[in-house]
Parts: C-alpha cells; structure tokens; sequence
C-alpha cells in the first residue's frame, strides 16, 4: 500500500487557509502549539494540533470546516480582531502553567516510586534517628560507670568506652 505524500505549506498559505492572520500562525508556532517541518506546516497536522492546544477566546469567531477546508475569509471580516497583544501574555501564562503542571506530576511519579521522599517526612525520620542517637549516647555513663570505675587498666576502660560506642552507632545505622 503506497504511502501519501505529505504536503507541507508556508505559514502564510495555512494562515490563509485557515482564515486567519499570519501572526495568529507565528504565535502558535512560537508558542508550540503547532509543530513545524523543515520550516513549513503539514495542514492536517496542524488543524489537529490547533484544534487541541488553542482554547477559543469569547468574542473570537469560530473556525467552520470551510476554513479548514480552504476557502479564505479576510481577516476582520467579522469585526473582531483576531489576536492582540492581550493574546501572547495568556500564551505565556498558560505555557508556564502546563510546564508547572507537568513538573508536578513527574514529581508525584517519582514519588510513588520510591525515588522521592517529602522533605517534611525526611526530617521527621531524621530528628527522630538523631534524638535517639543522643539518648543512646547519654545512657553510655549510667551503663558503665560501675564497671569503669572498678577497672584499674587503662587499656581496659578505653575498649570498654569504645566498644559501647559503636554499639549505639550500630543500632543507629540499622534502625
């Protein structure tokens, strides 16, 4: 089965096809809601595209299949202008809300995999580690001091000091 050629236009021929102004194109091409090729727009996918990233603003006039289709209409035919400067902030806005929206939800997959943890969380956990490693530590004396006191080797004492310490490092490491 034979593959159909796509047909690629300038901006300036699907603007007119689509019954708009070229700086309505521009717009949408910077803004990324339609896609280029090679510097040109394949039609079909740039009517699909347009259809789903552009929200219709009131007061604009809807675009009918005879636009799509190629029969031009002037622009301001019907009184309204069809983009203004108003338009490119609502763009920006709407861009750094999607990016904002689509880092949130990567967070969120990260999150349920494991791979993330909330920082109020982390904390929580490590105070609760470091409070017992502190009491681990202050009980060392009340353990010991009876043994060290009836030692009378230095040697002695310092692998008793020692092996007690690393046993609270142990327990917080394994905890």
């Amino acid at each position: 089965m034979p593959v159909a050629a796509i047909e690629l236009v300038t901006q300036r021929e699907y603007a007119r096809r689509r019954g708009c102004t070229e700086a309505a194109v521009r717009r949408a091409v910077r803004d990324g809601r339609i896609s280029l090729i090679d510097g040109r727009i394949d039609p079909v996918a740039a009517d699909a595209q347009w259809a789903r990233n552009t929200r219709v603003r009131a007061g604009s006039r809807p675009t009918d299949d005879a636009n799509l289709t190629g029969s031009s209409t002037a622009s301001g035919q019907s009184g309204q202008p069809e983009d203004d400067d108003t338009d490119s902030g609502y763009w920006k806005s709407r861009a750094r809300r999607e990016r904002a929206e689509a880092e949130l939800a990567e967070l969120k997959l990260r999150e349920l995999q494991g791979q993330l943890v909330r920082a109020d969380e982390w904390a929580a956990a490590l105070a609760k580690r470091a409070a017992a490693f502190r009491e681990g530590l202050l009980q060392i004396p009340s353990r010991l001091a009876a043994q060290l006191a009836a030692e009378a080797d230095q040697a002695r004492v310092h692998t008793m000091l020692e092996d007690e310490l690393r046993h609270v490092m142990e327990q917080l490491t394994h905890r």
